[in-house]
Protein backbone atom coordinates (compact mmCIF):
# COMPACT_ATOMS: atom_id res chain seq x y z
CA UNK A 1 0.00 0.00 0.00
CA UNK A 2 1.21 3.30 -0.79
CA UNK A 3 2.22 5.71 2.41
CA UNK A 4 -0.48 8.56 2.85
CA UNK A 5 0.72 12.05 3.45
CA UNK A 6 -1.02 15.20 4.56
CA UNK A 7 0.60 18.56 3.78
CA UNK A 8 -0.13 21.57 5.52
CA UNK A 9 0.50 24.63 5.19
CA UNK A 10 -1.24 28.06 3.50
CA UNK A 11 1.55 28.66 1.16
CA UNK A 12 1.24 27.17 -2.00
CA UNK A 13 4.64 27.09 -3.18
CA UNK A 14 5.84 25.67 0.23
CA UNK A 15 2.80 23.07 0.24
CA UNK A 16 4.28 22.26 -3.67
CA UNK A 17 8.40 22.04 -2.44
CA UNK A 18 6.85 19.86 0.13
CA UNK A 19 5.67 17.27 -2.04
CA UNK A 20 8.47 17.19 -4.33
CA UNK A 21 10.64 16.56 -1.12
CA UNK A 22 8.26 14.14 0.40
CA UNK A 23 7.83 12.25 -3.46
CA UNK A 24 11.84 12.13 -3.85
CA UNK A 25 12.21 10.66 -0.48
CA UNK A 26 9.51 7.82 0.07
CA UNK A 27 8.41 7.67 -3.46
CA UNK A 28 6.67 8.76 -6.72
CA UNK A 29 3.69 6.49 -5.61
CA UNK A 30 3.48 7.77 -2.18
CA UNK A 31 -0.65 9.04 -1.60
CA UNK A 32 -0.20 12.90 -0.68
CA UNK A 33 -3.30 15.62 -0.10
CA UNK A 34 -2.85 19.34 1.26
CA UNK A 35 -4.43 21.26 3.49
CA UNK A 36 -3.95 25.00 4.17
CA UNK A 37 -5.59 25.37 7.46
CA UNK A 38 -5.77 23.69 10.93
CA UNK A 39 -9.80 22.89 10.35
CA UNK A 40 -9.13 21.10 7.33
CA UNK A 41 -6.53 18.90 8.74
CA UNK A 42 -8.89 17.53 10.95
CA UNK A 43 -11.53 17.36 8.53
CA UNK A 44 -9.32 15.62 6.27
CA UNK A 45 -8.32 13.01 8.99
CA UNK A 46 -11.32 12.02 10.36
CA UNK A 47 -12.32 11.03 6.58
CA UNK A 48 -8.73 9.67 5.99
CA UNK A 49 -6.07 6.96 7.76
CA UNK A 50 -2.62 9.38 7.27
CA UNK A 51 0.46 7.74 8.07
CA UNK A 52 2.41 11.44 8.06
CA UNK A 53 1.49 14.53 8.86
CA UNK A 54 3.45 17.43 7.72
CA UNK A 55 2.74 20.56 9.02
CA UNK A 56 3.18 24.44 9.22
CA UNK A 57 3.07 26.10 13.10
CA UNK A 58 1.09 29.00 12.36
CA UNK A 59 -2.18 28.66 10.26
CA UNK A 60 -5.34 30.10 10.08
CA UNK A 61 -7.69 28.61 12.74
CA UNK A 62 -6.63 27.57 15.77
CA UNK A 63 -3.03 26.82 17.58
CA UNK A 64 -1.08 23.82 15.81
CA UNK A 65 -0.74 22.36 20.19
CA UNK A 66 -4.27 22.34 20.02
CA UNK A 67 -4.95 20.94 16.54
CA UNK A 68 -2.12 17.82 17.54
CA UNK A 69 -4.26 16.83 20.57
CA UNK A 70 -7.62 16.73 18.55
CA UNK A 71 -5.40 14.87 15.87
CA UNK A 72 -3.85 12.20 17.60
CA UNK A 73 -7.17 11.39 19.43
CA UNK A 74 -8.54 10.74 15.54
CA UNK A 75 -5.60 8.90 14.71
CA UNK A 76 -3.64 7.85 18.11
CA UNK A 77 -0.60 6.46 15.49
CA UNK A 78 -0.45 9.57 13.33
CA UNK A 79 3.19 10.69 12.72
CA UNK A 80 3.53 14.32 12.66
CA UNK A 81 6.53 16.22 11.30
CA UNK A 82 6.33 20.27 12.05
CA UNK A 83 8.24 22.19 9.29
CA UNK A 84 8.26 26.16 10.65
CA UNK A 85 9.86 29.32 10.37
CA UNK A 86 10.09 29.40 14.51
CA UNK A 87 12.88 29.10 16.46
CA UNK A 88 14.27 25.61 17.19
CA UNK A 89 15.47 26.75 20.47
CA UNK A 90 11.85 27.96 22.13
CA UNK A 91 9.65 25.60 19.91
CA UNK A 92 11.10 22.43 19.13
CA UNK A 93 11.15 20.53 22.03
CA UNK A 94 8.08 21.99 23.30
CA UNK A 95 6.31 20.38 20.00
CA UNK A 96 8.57 17.14 20.76
CA UNK A 97 6.88 16.82 24.18
CA UNK A 98 3.39 16.99 22.97
CA UNK A 99 3.62 14.38 20.48
CA UNK A 100 5.82 15.67 17.00
CA UNK A 101 8.34 13.11 15.56
CA UNK A 102 10.21 16.01 14.09
CA UNK A 103 10.96 19.27 13.63
CA UNK A 104 12.52 21.41 11.10
CA UNK A 105 12.87 24.71 10.35
CA UNK A 106 12.38 26.27 7.20
CA UNK A 107 15.62 27.86 6.76
CA UNK A 108 17.49 24.29 7.04
CA UNK A 109 18.69 22.53 4.30
CA UNK A 110 16.91 20.20 2.40
CA UNK A 111 18.94 17.20 2.91
CA UNK A 112 18.04 17.84 7.19
CA UNK A 113 14.51 17.93 5.69
CA UNK A 114 14.90 14.75 3.73
CA UNK A 115 16.54 12.98 6.64
CA UNK A 116 13.85 13.92 8.67
CA UNK A 117 11.25 12.38 6.18
CA UNK A 118 13.36 9.74 5.81
CA UNK A 119 13.66 8.78 9.78
CA UNK A 120 10.08 9.41 10.61
CA UNK A 121 8.68 7.06 8.04
CA UNK A 122 10.91 4.13 9.35
CA UNK A 123 9.41 5.27 13.15
CA UNK A 124 12.26 7.14 14.59
CA UNK A 125 11.99 10.30 16.01
CA UNK A 126 14.03 13.31 14.58
CA UNK A 127 15.52 15.82 17.19
CA UNK A 128 16.62 18.94 15.61
CA UNK A 129 20.84 19.06 16.51
CA UNK A 130 21.43 20.82 19.41
CA UNK A 131 18.06 20.12 21.10
CA UNK A 132 18.61 17.05 22.86
CA UNK A 133 21.71 18.71 24.83
CA UNK A 134 19.51 21.73 25.62
CA UNK A 135 17.22 19.86 26.84
CA UNK A 136 19.20 17.04 29.15
CA UNK A 137 22.24 19.52 30.14
CA UNK A 138 22.04 22.32 32.32
CA UNK A 139 22.96 25.54 30.34
CA UNK A 140 23.56 29.58 31.52
CA UNK A 141 19.58 30.94 31.57
CA UNK A 142 18.38 33.21 28.26
CA UNK A 143 15.84 34.98 27.48
CA UNK A 144 14.15 31.46 25.15
CA UNK A 145 14.56 29.89 28.54
CA UNK A 146 11.12 31.98 29.72
CA UNK A 147 8.69 30.21 27.20
CA UNK A 148 9.54 26.88 28.86
CA UNK A 149 8.09 28.07 32.26
CA UNK A 150 4.29 28.27 30.13
CA UNK A 151 2.00 25.02 30.23
CA UNK A 152 1.04 23.93 27.04
CA UNK A 153 -1.74 25.75 27.22
CA UNK A 154 -0.28 28.96 28.12
CA UNK A 155 2.19 28.28 24.86
CA UNK A 156 -1.31 28.01 22.85
CA UNK A 157 -2.57 31.08 24.24
CA UNK A 158 0.52 32.80 23.30
CA UNK A 159 0.74 31.78 19.87
CA UNK A 160 -2.52 33.01 19.53
CA UNK A 161 -1.63 36.41 20.88
CA UNK A 162 0.68 36.72 18.88
CA UNK A 163 -1.20 36.60 15.83
CA UNK A 164 -3.60 39.03 17.03
CA UNK A 165 -6.51 37.49 18.67
CA UNK A 166 -8.51 38.82 21.12
CA UNK A 167 -10.04 37.08 24.14
CA UNK A 168 -13.33 35.86 22.72
CA UNK A 169 -11.52 34.47 19.30
CA UNK A 170 -9.36 32.60 21.93
CA UNK A 171 -12.05 31.34 23.98
CA UNK A 172 -13.17 29.75 21.19
CA UNK A 173 -10.62 28.50 19.07
CA UNK A 174 -9.50 26.72 22.71
CA UNK A 175 -13.03 25.82 23.69
CA UNK A 176 -12.64 28.05 27.10
CA UNK A 177 -14.60 30.99 28.46
CA UNK A 178 -13.32 34.20 27.60
CA UNK A 179 -12.58 34.68 31.72
CA UNK A 180 -10.33 31.36 31.67
CA UNK A 181 -8.55 32.47 28.62
CA UNK A 182 -7.72 35.89 30.32
CA UNK A 183 -6.57 34.15 33.29
CA UNK A 184 -4.10 32.43 30.95
CA UNK A 185 -3.21 35.39 29.52
CA UNK A 186 -2.64 36.81 33.17
CA UNK A 187 -0.51 33.61 33.81
CA UNK A 188 1.45 34.19 30.90
CA UNK A 189 2.34 37.98 31.61
CA UNK A 190 3.63 36.97 34.99
CA UNK A 191 5.63 34.59 33.96
CA UNK A 192 7.17 35.98 30.83
CA UNK A 193 7.99 38.43 33.17
CA UNK A 194 5.77 41.26 31.24
CA UNK A 195 3.22 43.86 31.29
CA UNK A 196 1.77 44.09 27.99
CA UNK A 197 1.08 42.74 24.59
CA UNK A 198 3.53 45.40 23.42
CA UNK A 199 6.01 43.38 25.85
CA UNK A 200 5.63 40.43 24.45
CA UNK A 201 5.94 41.50 20.78
CA UNK A 202 9.23 42.52 21.44
CA UNK A 203 9.96 39.73 23.37
CA UNK A 204 9.26 37.47 20.73
CA UNK A 205 11.52 39.36 18.42
CA UNK A 206 14.13 39.24 20.93
CA UNK A 207 14.10 35.46 20.32
CA UNK A 208 13.20 35.75 16.79
CA UNK A 209 9.80 34.19 16.97
CA UNK A 210 7.86 35.30 14.13
CA UNK A 211 4.84 37.12 14.63
CA UNK A 212 1.99 36.75 12.26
Amino acid sequence: MPIKVLIADDHFPVRFGLELLTREVLGANTKIEFANDFHLILEKIKKESYDLLITDIIMPGMDCLTMMEKAFKILPNLRILVVSVQPKEVFAARYMSAGAYGYVCKTDSDNELRNAIYQINLGKRYYPPGIIEKKFTAQQFDRNNLFELLSQREFSVMTLLLKGNGMIEIANALSLSPSTASTYRSRIFNKLQIKSLIELYNLAKECKIVID
